[in-house]
């Protein structure tokens, strides 16, 4: 069953607004190639009804972790983790504007919870504050410590916190500033990694300084349903299907001129019911 937008923790139109409008008034490096499939990837989750809390390993300023709060629904909560400085909390500075920018659009304490820890220090399926939440997360960003075994971790991180829809996104893979972020995304697979599989890279589409690629990861049981409705609601920016990791067909998204992606709108709605079985 579907999930309503009147249930929209922070009303219908704040995600689009804010994908559209808001990110651009917040520092941080996520480009509007990933804000558009992103939004698409939020749109399918309430079609195919999966629910669940969010939440981002390394936030900075807020400009992915607002998105993933404004997708909320009533009784989910966002989860955020990041070091802040070494040691840890040491750049308040940043951590308060991470909370300003929040406020900002409307997120307050009520709706979202901070850890300021580092992120090796934690194991898999113990995340600070989100003992309730464990297992389920649905919407999940990793883009924390970009060191091999720091990425590695972080991974095994969430995927112990995803619940069985849920999906990571996986930040800077083919970042050439980051070519640790890449190995251990290979190794991620080549490892034991359990149903998890890729779903859809998200290419850069701006200089490196403003972001890198994306890929999104989920599980078996959900990433075809996934695959195909990204394929269809982004069809304008659809370079090609091939085989990643071991795994067939995940759709590479790449941005020739502004992004282009259709709503799940009516149409849309039925030929996805069609082309996924009603499932």
């Amino acid at each position: 069953m579907s999930i309503d937008t009147a249930d929209k923790l922070f009303g219908a139109p704040a995600l689009g607004d804010y994908a559209m409008r808001g990110v651009e008034s917040v520092p941080g490096m996520l480009q509007s190639g990933s804000v558009s499939v992103l939004w698409s990837l939020i749109e399918l989750q309430d079609e195919f009804g999966i629910g669940g809390d969010v939440a981002e390993i390394g936030v900075h300023h807020g400009r992915l972790f607002i998105m993933l709060c404004l997708a909320l629904n009533a009784g989910e909560r966002a989860y955020a983790l990041d070091i802040f400085g070494d040691p840890p909390g040491s750049h308040a500075e940043d951590r308060d504007r991470f909370v300003a920018n929040l406020a900002r659009f409307g997120i307050g304490p009520d709706h979202f919870e901070l850890a300021v820890q580092d992120s090796r220090a934690i194991t898999p399926g113990a995340w600070p504050h989100m003992t309730e939440a464990a297992g389920n997360i649905r919407l999940i960003s990793v883009d924390g410590d970009h060191r091999r075994d720091g990425v590695l971790h972080d991974l095994a991180l969430a995927g112990a916190a995803l619940n069985q829809g849920g999906v990571i996104i996986a930040d800077d893979l083919f970042n050439p500033w980051y070519p640790t972020v890449t190995e251990a995304i290979y190794d991620f697979f080549r490892g034991p990694c359990g149903d998890l599989q890729p779903v859809a890279f998200i290419a850069a589409n701006g200089p490196v300084e403003t972001g890198a690629a994306k890929l999104l990861i989920g599980r078996a049981s959900h990433a075809p349903r996934y695959k195909a409705g990204l394929k269809l609601l982004n069809q304008d920016d659809l370079k090609h299907c091939d085989a990643f990791a071991g795994h067939a067909d995940v759709p590479s998204f790449f941005f020739a001129g502004q992004p282009s992606r259709r709503p799940l709108d009516g149409a849309m709605r039925e030929i996805l019911r069609d082309i996924t079985h009603g499932e």
